[in-house]
């Protein structure tokens, strides 16, 4: 019977040969219009860091509209750096990801894996 203890397991190690991707993690900061509401936001810089960033998985959903909306879910590996959340974002060549998980592995604090899903839409962004 399995208790969830791996004892083979090998701790990631990072190759930084791999981390070949600039990008910019960035804490994303609802601020007020002219009238008083939050539809505005400002994206921080927190990071400018060299990564890995590789695609996971994708596929279609629909949305209520009668229309799909794309999911294209990325591990980027960088080295580590405390503070880094799963409120925040990431921009690369362009495009933006939406931290869903943050993850130490073995908590050494040598380097981070982050699991993202790419924006592809002004609807998917989450700002809470």
């Amino acid at each position: 019977m399995s208790w969830g203890v791996q004892v083979s397991r090998r701790t990631p190690t990072l190759n930084t040969g791999r981390l070949r991707h600039r990008i910019n993690i960035v804490q994303v900061s609802p601020t007020q219009d002219s009238t008083g509401g939050q539809d505005l936001s400002v994206d921080v810089l927190y990071a400018n860091v060299w990564a890995s960033v590789e695609t996971q998985s994708g596929g279609d959903s629909a949305n209520g509209g009668g229309g799909f909306v794309s999911k294209t879910m990325h591990q980027i590996v960088t080295r580590y750096r405390p503070g880094i959340a799963a409120k925040m974002q990431v921009q690369f060549n362009g495009r933006q990801f939406q931290i869903e998980s943050v993850h130490n592995p073995d908590e050494r604090n040598k380097l981070l894996i982050l699991q993202c899903a790419e924006i592809n839409d002004s609807l998917q962004q989450n700002i809470s």
